[in-house]
């Protein structure tokens, strides 16, 4: 939403479509987004983490096997990565390319609203301090606070208290909350010492962000009940007894995987697709097999493959929100997520999520392979507008050459009628 209105003049100056900013734009807000272990989103992933572990049986901190979970979430770190080679290398396919030659519909046509709220806002002064400050004050005093709580739980035990282990054993949530409301009473005091916004509008505004968390939480408590229910009937217990000895667990980031691709797509919701997820498969992966590893592969799995549905699926409300915010029509905008997510989503399954599960190589191999056939499908298949692209290029080279072998066969009497023709033109 913000990168939509505060953007699109300034892009609209360098001519760019409409269809390419609103999909640079999806795609960077969703993936940095869900990266970002300092967030609403990872406090409701830290709660289905946790609490299907205890359903498993085990206490562990939540925050730790999010952040480790980082480097196995294929499909998001490669897609992030492939946008900024897409960038650098400004090169467009299939069906970008037609709108970037076509601007049927350019950045540069989108009209700002002119109602009263905007006027209002043009008042607003822009001062980069009243948004780095609280960020800086939410990240910092999380992060204190998660220490602190964290070596006073571990005082007695004989662990060393180094950082790590003092975050590990930390109650990642109520440090969370801690860090929010530090950071929401530093922006109301900024807000209103510089007679930004009154008491009423503030309160006002607070209303809407609580309005705007009511769904995920409510998705959290379902999740919960959910959770419960399928431990009461012992759900776990029953697939790793079904599954025994017919599949390797090595494949389980996979299957996970699979699963949330389809989950996401079908609901348009990252939080909802892990919290249904979550339970079923963590106390079954338990069940399976003590490798810590294995856990963060299928944590991993989960977190990603649900981010497919909200860049791809036409009810996501991310999707909603880019193409009302960009000016994107919303075919033009599934055209073009779907062309780059679909063939992203199965590299990152096959050569990610399922290789790097059966441990035929680290991951950072997955990445290095698939970003490397991210390049060459763009230098190769990609043209910048109104050129022609390397492949294309190749074809009417070889046609050509075709072309006067053929000519070399003809005889001499075609050949005077073709030099006639040609000096009569002339």
């Amino acid at each position: 939403m913000i990168s939509g209105k505060s953007l699109k003049n300034l892009v609209a100056q360098l001519g760019l479509s409409v269809q390419k900013f609103s999909f640079i734009v999806h795609m960077m807000a969703v993936l940095v987004s869900s990266l970002c272990p300092l967030s609403s989103w990872a406090g409701i992933q830290i709660g289905y983490i946790e609490s299907a572990f205890s359903l498993a049986g085990q206490e562990v901190s939540g925050f730790a096997y999010l952040v480790q979970s980082i480097p196995y979430r294929f499909f998001v770190l490669s897609a992030l990565f492939g946008v900024i080679i897409y960038v650098f290398i400004n090169k467009d396919i299939e069906p970008m390319i037609r709108y970037e030659e076509g601007m049927r519909l350019s950045v540069g046509n989108i009209q700002e609203d002119d109602d009263e709220e905007d006027r209002k806002h043009e008042k607003i002064p822009a001062r980069w301090y009243n948004a780095i400050i609280p960020l800086v004050a939410l990240v910092v005093i999380s992060i204190v606070q998660m220490y602190f709580d964290g070596k006073t739980a571990i005082e007695g035990s004989g662990l060393p208290d180094n950082f790590l282990n003092c975050v590990s054993h930390s109650n990642s949530i109520n440090s969370l909350i801690i860090g929010t409301s530090v950071s929401l009473l530093i922006t109301m005091v900024m807000v209103m010492s510089q007679r930004i916004l009154g008491m009423s509008k503030l309160l006002e505004h607070f209303v809407e962000g609580v309005k705007g968390m009511s769904e995920p939480v409510m998705i959290l408590v379902l999740a919960w009940a959910l959770g419960i229910a399928m431990n009461d009937i012992h759900t776990s217990q029953y697939i790793a007894l079904a599954l025994g000895d017919s599949m390797k667990v090595e494949y389980f980031p996979a299957i996970v995987c699979l699963i949330g691709y389809a989950m996401s797509y079908a609901s348009g919701s990252a939080l909802g697709t892990q919290g249904i997820i979550f339970p079923l498969v963590i106390p079954v992966i338990v069940h399976l097999t003590d490798d810590e590893e294995l856990y963060l592969k299928t944590i991993a799995a989960a977190c990603s493959s649900s981010v497919f549905g909200n860049l791809c699926s036409p009810i996501a409300d991310t999707t909603i929100a880019g193409v009302l915010f960009t000016g994107c029509p919303m075919i033009d905008h599934l055209k073009v997520m779907s062309t780059f997510c679909i063939p992203l989503g199965v590299i990152s399954l096959i050569l990610g999520d399922l290789i790097v599960g059966l441990n035929l190589y680290s991951f950072w191999v997955a990445y290095l392979i698939s970003l490397g056939i991210i390049t060459v499908v763009l230098l190769i298949f990609g043209r910048a507008p109104r050129k022609d692209s390397f492949l294309s290029r190749f074809l009417a080279r070889t046609r050509n050459q075709t072309g006067e072998v053929v000519d070399s066969s003809l005889d001499t009497s075609e050949e005077d009628e073709k030099l006639r023709l040609i000096q009569d033109k002339i």
